[in-house]
């Protein structure tokens, strides 16, 4: 019953697909300024940064059945309003309350993936990272499509009826999952981790992908938009350049899991992402920007799992959520600004320039540091696992 976990969190995600290819409807129908549409994007991240802040640890002491009642119902909400919303502050908050439930579903839902033993943990993972691309791709195709059916709202409305009919196997999956379980009660618990080496390297190397996907949520529909694609068509090129994390992560953490040096599969992995994200930054042509997307995306499909089992080992399956909260708040954290700041620059150097040269110049750095951490913890390796 764990595929309908799967298919639960692809389409909680997809309301943030949805959301994505309407924020230059947005902007102009309802007169958002570009600061409110970065307000608005990096919302989400922002929520999802409390969340895993403040209620990973829920994970680790086995609650994960009230974290996913709350993410149906939170959901739901946030979807329908979100279908309603005409202005600024409707759309803040009800990305607010839609994002607050694909957190708290992500925390159980790895929790439960884990479960009593990090065997496979990468490859696992992996699959839920692909469910969660698969939702986000199909979000904007969905709301391309449905939206002439009866507005905005109308592939909101489809996605809510989704949830609901998952939201019963689901929970009925969770409890009958065999977790490990710990005593952790606050996020207090996160700081002992940051002093761990290979953890900070995973959590820089998280940090940097992020960075360039708040980067994308917030810039990529006006970016398309300015190259001369219309809705439709950003859909479609949404899915072509998403395609390989739908495949790509469980493939990718199988590996990792088989590696006997995930550390490494890692670093190489963080290294080839710096000159493609900077790369982007000269997009003139949606052929380019495609291409280099593309390989972007197979590059991130290695981070992701490669991190998360980076992580793992650091913690064991007994704090498996908090390590992986750690992770997500880390890169919601960076993915907020990035969401924030992106519009903004786009602005001022008249194109991606400024937005995607943020980003990669961000990912040089945190490769920097990735790998002096990890040639610390090369020489001081802690044997939590």
């Amino acid at each position: 019953m764990y595929r309908f976990a799967y298919l639960a969190y692809g389409l909680f995600v997809a309301s943030a697909g949805v959301t994505f290819v309407f924020l230059e409807d947005i902007e102009s129908d309802f007169g958002i300024s570009p600061l409110g549409i970065g307000a608005i994007s990096a919302m989400s991240f922002l929520v999802a940064l409390v969340v895993a802040l403040g209620l990973s640890p829920l994970g680790d002491r086995g609650r994960v059945t009230e974290l996913a009642v709350g993410a149906f119902i939170s959901a739901a909400i946030g979807n329908i309003w979100l279908g309603l919303a005409s202005s600024f502050w409707e759309f803040f908050v009800a990305r607010g309350l839609a994002s607050l439930g694909i957190g708290l579903f992500a925390i159980a839902a790895r929790k439960a993936l884990i479960g009593d033993s990090i065997d496979g943990s990468a490859e696992k993972l992996g699959g839920l990272i692909s469910a969660a691309v698969a939702g986000f791709l199909l979000g904007p195709a969905l709301g391309a499509w449905l939206e002439q059916y009866g507005g905005m709202l109308t592939p909101y409305l489809v996605l809510t009826v989704g949830l609901l009919l998952c939201a019963v196997p689901s929970i009925i999956w969770l409890r009958r999952t065999p977790i490990a379980t710990s005593a952790v009660t606050t996020t207090r618990a996160m700081v002992p981790l940051l002093k761990l080496p290979l953890m900070r390297a995973a959590v820089a190397s998280h940090t940097a992908v992020f960075l360039n996907i708040g980067v994308f949520d917030s810039t990529v529909d006006e970016l398309l938009t300015d190259l001369g694609a219309g809705n439709t068509q950003v859909a479609l090129i949404l899915v072509l350049i998403g395609s390989p994390l739908l495949i790509v992560p469980s493939l990718a953490g199988r590996f990792v899991d088989s590696h006997p040096n995930p550390r490494r599969v890692l670093l190489l992995a963080h290294l080839l992402f710096v000159p493609i994200v900077l790369g982007l930054s000269a997009s003139t042509t949606i052929l380019f920007f495609v291409v280099l997307s593309f390989t972007q995306t197979t590059i991130e499909s290695v981070v992701f799992p490669s991190s998360a089992r980076v992580a793992v080992n650091q913690t064991g399956a007994q704090e498996s959520a908090i390590g992986q909260g750690l992770l997500d708040s880390a890169g919601q954290l960076a993915a907020s600004i990035s969401a924030f700041l992106a519009p903004v620059l786009y602005d001022l150097t008249d194109g991606p320039l400024g937005s995607f040269g943020m980003s990669g110049t961000a990912a040089l750095l945190l490769l920097i540091y990735s790998w002096t951490q990890i040639r610390i913890g090369t020489r001081v390796e802690p044997a939590v696992a």
